[in-house]
């Protein structure tokens, strides 16, 4: 009996000291995996490079307010395809009420060839006094492949460029640079041979033809019941026309008197017939004279036949 008390006594005492001892050291590190731990999202764009190109891993911890969230044991070394560039960390509080965000952007470098797995990563928080309330071993099993277009030993980072645009192959522009200089020399040379055309069908107009014609249209307008003045002086304009295309000499702009000294040098046939027309209409716009139809009718009559005799510039030896 007393054996049993004395076994009673020592097992109370040592279950006593247990829990003592269990209250009075620090409570161990809970070490959750990461898909067990719904406060921990991770991901990884993009999921297929090239040898040296980079990764961007965003982690993302959902925490209490009072909370504060680190990242620490990354060790790429137990991962040698990786190569760490940068690590960016930001904060932010949530809509939920006392609950805050860390969000944490890393920079890898991938090296080696086909599947490769991020190397652990372990997010510690810690509460307003700086002890560590929880950490959590996160063990990424999103895969990242990396196709080897070269040594899977090469060890140099890719640059970052900018997206270039893709160049026209000057073969392809070459047929419209072509094209459009043989439209360019094509309108050139039809310019060319209107104007040449334009130039010498005004040429091959008979000046006595469009002339008559003139005179033709002025007598109908005069039998028409035209004043007479204006008459004549419808009839210094064709005249003046006349003899400035036909025998290339300052007409339309010049006074009789020097209209009389050019066709004087000249030679014209008919010189006299001219004049006195040419004087008639001055008499006429500058001195008041009033002729009657029958008087005007014979002046045209008269105009036609100076011109029906005049010779062509050609023949006459004074064209251009």
């Amino acid at each position: 009996m007393n054996a049993r008390c004395e076994w009673f006594r020592t097992g109370a005492c040592s279950l006593i000291l247990f829990l003592l001892f269990a209250f009075a050291l620090p409570v161990p590190l809970r070490a959750v995996e990461g898909p067990l731990y719904q406060g921990v999202r991770v991901t990884v764009v993009p999921d297929t490079v090239l040898v040296g190109d980079r990764i961007r891993c965003i982690i993302r911890v959902q925490h209490a307010e009072r909370e504060v969230a680190s990242l620490e044991g990354l060790d790429p070394a137990s991962k040698p395809q990786f190569e760490l560039i940068s690590l960016q960390r930001a904060s932010s509080l949530l809509s939920t009420p006392g609950s805050g965000r860390e969000r944490f952007e890393l920079d890898l470098a991938l090296f080696g060839s086909g599947r490769q797995l991020l190397p652990p990563l372990t997010v510690v928080l810690r509460d307003s006094e700086g002890r560590i309330s929880r950490k959590v071993v996160y063990r990424a099993t999103i895969p990242v492949f990396v196709k080897a277009l070269t040594d899977s030993s090469m060890r140099e980072l890719r640059p970052i460029k900018p997206p270039e645009k893709p160049s026209i192959p000057f073969f392809l522009i070459l047929p419209f640079i072509l094209l459009l200089f043989g439209i360019a020399v094509v309108v050139l040379v039809l310019l060319f041979l209107v104007k040449r055309a334009v130039r010498k069908s005004a040429e091959t107009v008979d000046p006595g033809q469009v002339a008559r014609r003139k005179l033709r249209k002025l007598g109908s307008r005069l039998s028409a019941g035209m004043p007479p003045p204006e008459c004549y002086e419808e009839l210094s304009n064709i005249m003046r026309s006349f003899l400035e295309n036909h025998y290339r000499i300052r007409a339309l702009e010049a006074v009789t008197q020097e209209i009389e000294r050019d066709l004087k040098k000249l030679g014209v046939a008919g010189f006299e017939s001219i004049m006195s027309l040419l004087k008639q209409a001055d008499l006429v716009k500058f001195a008041g004279r009033r002729p009657d139809i029958e008087e005007s009718r014979n002046s045209l009559q008269k105009a036609e036949e100076v011109i029906r005799s005049a010779r062509p510039a050609e023949d006459s030896g004074f064209g251009v």
